[in-house]
């Protein structure tokens, strides 16, 4: 699990308001997501780290853009999945996460630190939010379908320390 140090915020998931579309199956979500428009995601995230960073305390501002900019991890590739019980998904060739889809506000894990992580699953007909939450704040990552091969990946970073929630998201096709 991703984490702004310092007791900034720990990333983990919320959920976010979710428009309704056309119906979507697991099938339909389950699979390899392939970042699209890559030259131009560096520069989304630097500027979602910069709206944050810059409504806060001018000496913290220079110690907390590394910090956030540690959250905005670009992920080449999604892949998505259920088994059984869980859902499963997996930045890169990172190691797999996976929350049970009867998951509502229960501890299911710890960090590496040993903090409590508690989760929340939730399907709408046409995304994936998965909600996690510590001590530490909230993170809420949303996997949306826009098209028949569009999805579009959503993060909101929630704290207490931060003046504003950090937002950005990434357009994936298909693979």
């Amino acid at each position: 699990m991703n984490k702004l140090i310092g007791g900034v915020c720990t990333g983990i998931v919320a959920v976010m308001a979710l428009s309704t579309g056309a119906q979507a199956s697991n099938d339909d979500l389950a699979g390899k997501w392939l970042l699209q428009d890559a030259g131009s995601t560096q520069d989304k995230l630097d500027e979602a780290v910069e709206n944050v960073a810059q409504e806060m305390n001018f000496f913290i501002r220079a110690l907390a853009r590394p910090v956030l900019k540690k959250q905005t991890q670009i992920c080449q590739q999604w892949t998505l999945g259920w088994q059984t019980e869980q859902f499963q998904w997996q930045c890169d060739s990172a190691e797999v996460d996976s929350m049970p889809l009867a998951a509502q506000g229960d501890v299911f894990k710890q960090d590496e630190e040993g903090i409590d992580i508690s989760g929340t699953y939730q399907r709408t007909t046409d995304a994936v939010v998965l909600v996690l939450e510590s001590e530490r704040g909230k993170r809420t990552n949303t996997w949306k379908q826009v098209g028949d091969n569009e999805l579009l990946f959503t993060v909101k970073l929630e704290s207490e320390k931060l003046p504003t929630p950090l937002t950005w998201s990434l357009s994936y096709k298909k693979e």
